[in-house]
């Protein structure tokens, strides 16, 4: 059952203003910040084994889908957010969502991608104080919201083998952006190197159920190799990312919970700086 859900003792590293709640966000904020984040994970480039830029000039108009449906499923995340415990009205948002990707969204990890942030949305809609704590309450509604029936577009709130694994993820990858940024990092440098991190560290379900466990394996060495290498802002780690894109589109090895849990991500942290610039002003004096 859902209850009161204290912060986690390991929050973020603070800002200097005290920390605002995401409650504090308005659905069509939340709305807009889950229809950027789908955007901003669609698009960013290069992605090993997910559909990206690229796609453009190999002439897959599958990728304008997929630029579109952010935009498209604006109405289903503003729903999800107002729903918020409305379990119901949760399962026919994420419902909604779903059915509103092309049908290939499926294959690039959309649609677990969609119920996410479905999840994550009705989560701050509930009354999330954090990241930590939205991402708590997410798992509560996905567990909720699971009708374990395969042709509704119901499934794990996470594309994880556990609820616990993934949380893991969000709590340790979401500094991890902060920091590459605050050490002057780009900002696609950034967030391919958290990409690699989740490929590197999560146990994707869906690899290990098209490839089994070998191909599972050998993509999160390789993308933890990226990472010592330097990252995706160095030369060697550059060369490395191409390597592994290389090997994950040659053998049709899609990591798509880790770019599930990447629009999650994005949308957290494009949350935390919505609910500081529409946070009153604390008086001085």
């Amino acid at each position: 059952m859902l209850g009161s859900t204290p912060g986690h003792p390991h929050a973020p590293t603070p800002r200097p203003a005290a920390p605002v709640p995401l409650d504090a966000v308005s659905v069509d904020e939340l709305a807009d910040a889950a229809t950027a984040a789908l955007t901003a994970k669609v698009v960013l480039t290069p992605k090993p084994g997910l559909p990206d830029c690229r796609s453009v000039s190999a002439r897959q108009s599958s990728f304008h889908s997929f630029v579109d449906s952010g935009e498209r499923l604006h109405d289903a995340f503003r729903e999800a957010a107002a729903a918020a415990s409305d379990t119901r009205r949760l399962a026919a948002a994420c419902r909604a969502a779903q059915a509103e990707l092309p049908h290939t969204g499926a294959w690039a990890g959309l649609d677990a991608a969609a119920r996410l942030l479905c999840l994550l949305a009705a989560a701050c809609g509930y009354g999330a104080a954090d990241a930590a704590d939205a991402c708590r309450i997410a798992l509560d509604l996905g567990r909720a919201t699971d009708e374990r029936n395969p042709h509704d577009g119901s499934g794990p709130a996470w594309p994880a083998k556990t609820d616990e694994e993934a949380l893991a993820l969000v709590q340790s990858a979401l500094p991890m952006l902060r920091e590459a940024r605050g050490r002057g990092e780009p900002e696609e440098a950034a967030q391919l190197d958290v990409l690699l991190h989740l490929i590197a560290s999560l146990d994707d379900s869906r690899v290990l159920h098209e490839h089994g466990p070998l191909a599972l394996r050998l993509i999160q060495q390789d993308a933890a190799a990226t990472l010592d290498a330097g990252g995706a802002g160095s030369a060697e780690g550059a060369h490395r990312l191409r390597e592994l894109d290389v090997l994950a589109r040659r053998y049709g090895i899609c990591p798509a919970g880790s770019g599930a849990l990447l629009a999650g991500l994005l949308l957290l942290d494009g949350l935390s700086d919505t609910a500081r610039s529409t946070a009153p002003t604390a008086p001085t004096g």
